[in-house]
């Protein structure tokens, strides 16, 4: 079988050239011919100077993330008293807080996006609402969607707030971070997750099973310590059932529709659990009165909770993502500084070891794919043959051949 094509190609060409030149290219299959022309287009140089900016504002980021991380959690913590024991009425009181995430990002929208600034904001809430299908935004794919995260949300933020009144809010964040073990495993289970990328995520949760059995260790298997431990494990597995689930039927969104979610998310909470916070009050689970309500604590953390949840939905479109991810590590060793300097509370070199895994373990897993892939290779030819190239190349043979 003979075939001819014709391929125009834009390239940028000498000086010199002073006129379009084509080559052909032939094969058992028939001829190609390619024909030059020269781009109008300038040549895109890298910008090293938004490059820098970038990598700066991504420092920032990480800083900001660390803080007001560390900042909620010691606040969170800071509520527990003999007179206030309500988990449950700090979750809902905070996220309610959420409530602002929509309206805080249509005022950056204003402030900050030139083009989304004159293409309206009925515009920009239309692409934002489309998060909830085709329909839009109503109540019944609001609640559809939203309300299975919430409770989702709710239990593994309770079960995180709980640990905080038990053990050091050092040893709840670093035990929280081993939520990215969870998350491959779940990955694997309910998104397909990539073959080749076993070996490397494989040893991403051995790493932080052996930080989690290090850190309870540490800190006893008994007791109500043990509590903690189980309570902070719990909050890591619910936190990776809400990103994997989340990845799952919302996909990749936008930080519009993130902060729209969110802000749906609050609602919920606000509107459809404080009778769950009347009835654990009545029955004496948990225990706190009007009179000595710790708010400057409640506030603190509720506002530094927004804070967080902004800074991952901009951060992500100001900076590099991985950025994004360390932020959270960061605030281990933040929250271990706090602990020991306002609380007495230190951090023993064991606890420093089974921190140590769990932190590589998570670099390991948001390390990009393709490094992850040729890790897992054993020699080179074993990567050139299972890369994408390779496998695209081999399926055009077969196609060309048939």
């Amino acid at each position: 079988m003979s075939a001819k094509y014709t391929v125009t190609a834009e390239v940028g060409l000498d000086t010199n050239m002073s006129q379009p030149t084509s080559k052909s290219f032939s094969n058992d299959h028939g001829k190609v011919d390619v024909q030059l022309v020269e781009s109008d287009e300038p040549e895109v140089i890298p910008d090293d100077a938004s490059s820098v900016r970038k990598t700066l504002l991504g420092f920032i980021v990480v800083i900001g993330i660390g803080v007001s991380w560390v900042g909620s959690t010691q606040f969170t913590k800071s509520t527990y008293s003999d007179t206030f024991d309500a988990p449950f009425f700090t979750i809902w009181f905070s996220t309610t807080w959420m409530l602002v995430c929509y309206p805080g990002y249509l005022l950056g929208v204003v402030l900050l996006s030139k083009d989304k600034r004159r293409a309206g904001l009925k515009a920009v809430y239309n692409e934002d609402q489309a998060v909830y299908g085709s329909k839009g935004l109503t109540i019944v794919t609001g609640l559809k969607l939203t309300l299975p995260f919430a409770i989702c949300w709710g239990i593994t933020n309770y079960m995180y707030v709980r640990a905080l009144g038990v053990i050091a809010a050092a040893d709840v964040t670093a035990l929280f971070a081993s939520n990215t073990a969870f998350i491959y495993i779940l990955s694997w289970v309910w998104l397909e997750e990539k073959l080749s990328l076993l070996p490397v995520r494989s040893m991403s949760v051995v790493l932080s099973t052996g930080g989690i059995v290090l850190i309870s260790y540490a800190d006893g298997f008994g007791g109500p310590t043990m509590l903690g431990i189980l309570l902070s494990i719990g909050s890591a597995i619910g936190a990776a059932v809400y990103k994997v689930l989340f990845k799952k039927y919302v996909g990749d969104a936008t930080s519009g529709q993130v902060s729209l979610f969110l802000t749906v998310l609050g609602l919920c909470d606000f509107v459809l659990f404080w009778p769950i916070m009347l009835i654990l009050y009545y029955t004496d689970v948990e225990t706190w009165s009007w009179d000595t309500m710790p708010w400057d604590y409640l506030c603190g953390s509720a506002a530094l909770s927004v804070v967080f949840n902004f800074l991952v939905n901009f951060g992500i479109a100001l900076t590099y993502p991985l950025f994004i991810a360390l932020g959270t590590v960061v605030g281990i060793p933040l929250n271990a500084v706090a602990d020991l300097v306002f609380r007495d509370d230190a951090f023993g070199w064991i606890k420093i070891g089974g921190t140590v895994l769990i932190v590589g373990g998570f670099i390991l897993m948001i390390l990009p794919e393709s490094l992850q892939e040729k890790l897992a290779c054993f020699d080179v030819e074993s990567c050139r043959r299972n890369s994408p190239e390779e496998k695209k190349e081999e399926e055009d043979k077969k196609t060309n051949q048939e």
